[in-house]
Order: structure tokens, then C-alpha cells, then sequence
């Protein structure tokens, strides 16, 4: 999750704290990478007097923006799908002569604010053009983001809203996330019994958001009974261990739900030798095929935010960049993966890898034009194999 936070490309590698990707989009060295002030003025000059009339796509060569991205928490592997996805988009991104160079900076630690504002505060020194932002708090990076806004630079927050008024953002709907987590769980088990409640990353504002909605939803079911509620960060692994140490303390459970973590709640039960109650799976290729392969249907759903946000975000600093109209605000559409089709994402996922949405950029300006007049979401196509 996001925190709470396609089909084809890698996980991202264990260690994301400082990657710079800088490929040539031809094999010859760019001529102003060693050139003099004086020499790239001239280039300028030249390139002002020469240029055509430049379409909202076009930008004279050697002028292509620089993006950064700062990634507030890498625990979970929705973090890691999300930098990859960015990561690859931005690499072509790069080949099509869109952008000069990215950089993703990820802070270490569980959600640090005081850490992603210090790396904040270093990309900033290196003058990008755009900085995407998955920020650990929505309030505690507003003096930064207003910094980077007073230099020039173009910002964009995702997976999360933020108290500023100069930057843009771009997230999905944690309301619709935490509903479809619960309310298909609940009808599952017939509205009573007991369950856990498996909370996201305690602190940020989408959990917060998500955690009021549960208790919201669960409101409307008397004969629920919430037996627990542990941290289990939207990761399967940390959730195993959190749920596992309280499964002695409750007689039975009927649901447990989750953001996004349910192969993991699985683990515990199985751990503990007990049936594997509906859960709320992650939509990952390992809690996918898991779900399938043991032919459970009893309430369990798999949804999380889109790890794909990450390249809309992309594409929304580069429609800023030319000038393009973009809505201050935008909701996104989640993931859900329903019984009916989750043999089509377990088919294309890795096991580590996160359903994400495939957001091309002509994909991209048809959802703005949705946001915009207030249309039907774009709903992208689930990956195939080939693509």
C-alpha cells in the first residue's frame, strides 16, 4: 500500500534506498554532458532560434525534465511492486526521449516523516523538474513540499492525501478499499461470528481512513463480534506473526479482515492448526494462486490500492510539465480481484508481484477527462501474459 499503497516486470530488487537510472536513448554520448556554461548557452540559443512549433508532446532535445521520486516506506511488497512499475515506466520513459533522468530515493525505517523530509530536502539540491511523493504523513511533509514548490518544482503526491496547497494529487479511494475488504467478508460469514481486524500502516493518513470505514461497516453488523485488532502493515509476513500471537487469547475466528494480507493471516491459522477463516488477500501472485489453487470461496476477496499509481503519477508530472490541464485532485480506481476473475491475475502475476493497473499514458489523460466531467471511470485491462 500502498500502505495502507503488471504483469511483466520484476520485483523490485531488496535494496531500493538510492537507485538513478540514467540509459541513452542512442549510443553516442550526449554532447552537453561535458560541455562548458558556455558552450550549453550557445547550444540554447541555437536550439530557441531553430526549434518548429513544439506540440504539447514535444520539447527541444537536451530539455527533457528530470523526475525524482520519494517513497516514504519500502516494508511491503505493494512499496516494492510500486517502485518497480515506476521504475520500468520511467526507463521507457527515458528510451521514448521523454525525460532526461528519474531517481527514486526510498527512506529507510517503518514510515519515517523526519527521514523522507532530510531525503526530500537532498533531492531538491539535485534541481529535479518534478518530485513524486508517497509520503509518510499527510501533514508533517507540508514546509518541504511548499519548499520544493517555492524552487520551481513541479509536485505530485500519490497513494496518499497531503495538507498543501501547492501540490497535486493522485490516489484511489481507501473508502472503496476498506468496503470491499469488509462488507464481501461479512456477507461471507452471514453477518456474526467473530473477527480480527488487521490494520495497515498505523500513522498514515490512508489507514487512518480505512480504519474508520471498518469500524464504520462493522457498525452495521451486530451480530459481529471484532475478537482483536493487530498491526499487520499490509504484508502478509508481519500479519502472520501479528495474528498468529493472538490466535490462543480467541476461541474461533470467522474473518479476519485485512488490507491486503490474507496469505499471511492463512499461514497463522494453518501455523496454529486451525481452519482458514474468509480473509482478505493480498493481490499478489502467491496469495492469488494460493486462494485458487485451495478452491476457497467463503466471503474471501483480494483488494488493495494500485501499486500502478506510481506511473500515473508520472504521467501526470509530465502533463503538468507541458502545461496540460489536470484536475488538483484525482481518485484513481483500487484493484479488486473478485472470485471471477482471479484465475486471469493469478495466471500473470510473480509471486511477489501486485496487481497493478497497466496506466499508459493515453489511458492516464482518459481518466482525467473522466475526473474532469465527471464521467465513468477507466477501467484498464487486466495484463495478459504477453503484455
Amino acid at each position: 500500500m500502498s500502505d495502507a499503497f503488471a504483469a511483466s516486470i520484476p520485483t523490485a530488487p531488496a535494496d531500493l534506498l538510492s537507485l538513478e537510472t540514467t540509459m541513452r536513448t542512442r549510443p553516442t554520448p550526449r554532447p552537453w554532458r561535458t560541455a562548458s556554461v558556455a558552450s550549453l548557452a550557445a547550444l540554447a540559443v541555437l536550439a530557441a532560434g531553430c526549434s518548429s512549433a513544439a506540440t504539447p508532446d514535444a520539447k527541444p532535445d537536451g530539455d527533457k525534465p528530470f523526475i525524482a521520486l520519494s517513497n516514504g516506506f519500502i516494508g511491503n511488497g505493494w512499496r516494492q511492486t510500486m517502485i518497480a512499475k515506476f521504475e520500468a515506466a520511467a526507463k521507457q520513459a527515458r528510451t521514448d526521449g521523454l525525460i532526461s533522468k528519474y531517481k527514486v530515493v526510498n527512506a529507510p525505517g517503518d514510515n519515517s516523516a523526519t527521514e523522507q523530509v532530510a531525503q526530500i530536502k537532498s533531492l531538491l539540491l539535485q534541481k529535479p523538474d518534478a518530485l513524486l511523493i508517497d509520503p509518510s504523513s499527510p501533514t508533517a511533509l507540508k514546509p518541504v513540499i511548499q519548499q520544493a514548490c517555492a524552487a520551481g518544482v513541479t509536485v505530485v503526491v500519490f497513494d496518499s492525501a497531503i495538507e498543501s496547497e501547492c501540490a497535486y494529487v493522485l490516489q484511489n479511494s481507501f473508502v472503496d478499499w476498506a468496503t470491499y475488504a469488509a462488507k464481501p467478508l461479512l456477507d461471507g460469514i452471514d453477518g456474526k461470528g467473530n473477527v480480527i481486524v488487521s490494520r495497515g500502516v498505523v500513522g498514515s493518513q490512508p489507514e487512518s481512513e480505512m480504519f474508520d470505514t471498518t469500524k464504520k461497516i462493522l457498525g452495521e453488523y451486530p451480530g459481529v463480534k471484532t475478537a482483536a485488532t493487530v498491526n499487520g502493515m499490509c504484508d502478509g509476513a508481519t500479519a502472520q506473526k501479528a495474528v498468529l500471537g493472538v490466535l490462543s487469547s480467541v476461541s474461533k475466528v470467522d474473518g479476519v479482515i485485512g488490507c491486503g494480507d490474507g496469505y499471511g493471516v492463512a499461514q497463522a491459522f494453518a501455523t496454529a492448526g486451525k481452519p482458514v477463516p474468509a480473509v482478505t488477500f493480498e493481490t499478489n501472485g502467491r496469495a492469488l494462486n494460493y486462494w485458487k489453487d485451495n478452491k476457497i470461496d467463503n466471503g474471501s476477496v483480494a483488494v488493495m490500492s494500485d501499486p500502478g499509481q506510481s506511473v500515473a503519477a508520472l504521467w501526470e508530472a509530465l502533463d503538468l510539465l507541458e502545461k496540460r490541464d489536470v484536475p488538483k485532485h484525482m481518485t484513481f480506481p483500487i484493484v479488486l480481484v473478485e472470485q471471477k476473475d482471479r484465475d486471469a491475475w493469478a495466471g500473470v502475476l510473480k509471486p511477489d508481484e501486485y496487481a497493478a493497473w497497466p496506466w499508459t499514458r493515453e489511458l492516464f489523460r482518459e481518466q482525467v477527462k473522466a475526473v474532469q466531467t465527471g464521467g465513468k471511470p477507466v477501467q484498464p485491462p487486466i495484463p495478459t501474459a504477453a503484455g
